[in-house]
Formats: C-alpha cells, structure tokens, sequence
C-alpha cells in the first residue's frame, strides 16, 4: 500500500474523457501543415502504441518540426471541449478524498491559464474538491525551452500550492511523463489504465501502482491526514 499526504492529479483521460479533443486538434495541426488527417482507427491505433510523432514529421530537423507542433497543440487543447467526459467514479474518489481532509492538486502540461482550468474542473462539478490547480501556462518558458512535454516544474509548483514537499505526494496520471517526472521529484506514482496507453509502457517507468481507472485509487493509496 502507497502512502502519501496529498495527491495531484493529471486532468486528461485521468478525470475526464477528453481523447476526442486530442483527435480533433492533432488532425487539425496536421491539415495546417499539409499533412492529411488521420482517421479514428489509424489514430487510435498510434495513440495507444504512443508512436503520433511518427506522424507528425520526417528529417530534416525533425525535433524542432515536432517541439514546434507539440507546443501549439498545447497551446489549443482547451480552446474546445468536444466530446469530453468525465471519467466514472473520478467525482466519487474526489470527493471522498476532500472529506478525508486530503490536499488535492490538479494539473495540465496544456498552456493555459489556471483560471481555465478552474472554469472546466467547474462544468464537472469537481472544482468544491480541489484545492489548487497548476498548468503549462504557469512554466511556459520551461516547456519552450526544454522538453514539450516535461512535468517536473508543474508538479514542482502544485505541489508547492499545496504547501506540501514533493515526496510527501502521490501521483496519479495516465502518460508516461506523468510516471517520469514525478519521480524525478521523489513522489510516489500511481499509473491508470483510462488514457489508453499500453500497461507495458507503463510499466517500463516504474509506477509505484497500475489500476484500471481513479476509482480504484483507495485500493492502492492509503492518506495520512492532520
């Protein structure tokens, strides 16, 4: 059993559905570029396999071609909500973990504000059980200058506004970099099963735990509140 004082949750295909959204806009950026979209199935089928830069661009300088799409998929990711819903049991574990007295932190690699954020974790009704929330937005300059998709800043400032040490958090997302950043900053990892990615990548990162879905997270995780 895992045990931790807070937890911090990733948001997307970890408490809400928004694999839709991440179809539309990847097909989008893809139409800009010249490139033609990808149907359902064959997205799907790189999505799980995790292989979508493949897609994206070939050499010359495919690293900058794939650092420059990547960022303005973040940039757009939340300028729609098409299709995206929440994933069962999420508001029940949430909820039950704000009674408990947990902190809870919520975050997004997507460049945008907080406040935005806030406006979606509202729609669902989840935001009386969160706490704080941190995003890309927060550490632009980072994700422009390292990697697109590095976490560790944003999981350093959520922690941080939670007022609690990195190492003292779970937590619990459903991408790789959710498993690598976080340990990287000594917190403990929980992997869920509901962003589609193969349990085998996963497990290739060492989470501390793997469950099919946030509503089994009390099976995993045991809090230490005041």
């Amino acid at each position: 059993m895992i045990t931790a004082k807070a937890v911090i949750f990733d948001l997307d295909c970890t408490l809400v559905d928004t694999l839709k959204r991440f179809y539309d806009v990847f097909n989008e950026l893809l139409k800009e570029r010249g490139s033609e979209p990808l149907t359902w199935d064959n997205f799907f089928k790189h999505y799980v396999a995790d292989t979508l830069d493949d897609v994206i661009s070939a050499p010359p300088d495919k690293e900058r071609k794939l650092h420059e799409f990547w960022l303005e998929f973040l940039r757009r990711y939340r300028a729609d909500d098409s299709g995206s819903k929440l994933i069962p049991g999420a508001k029940e574990v949430l909820r039950e973990l704000s009674q408990a007295g947990v902190p809870i932190a919520v975050i997004t690699s997507c460049i945008t504000p907080v406040t935005k954020v806030k406006d979606e974790l509202a729609s669902f009704g989840l935001d009386k059980f969160v706490n704080t929330a941190a995003t890309g937005d927060d550490v632009s300059g980072d994700l422009e200058e390292g990697h697109h998709f590095s976490k560790v800043e944003i999981l350093r400032l959520a922690a941080g506004r939670l007022g609690v040490d990195p190492r003292d958090c779970v937590v619990v997302g459903d991408y790789w970099n959710d498993i690598r950043d976080s340990k990287a900053l000594g917190a403990r990892t929980v992997a869920v099963l509901t962003g589609l990615m193969r349990r085998e990548l996963l497990e290739k990162f060492g989470p501390d735990a793997i469950i099919e879905s946030v509503r089994d997270l009390p099976k995993v995780v045991k809090f230490e509140t005041r």
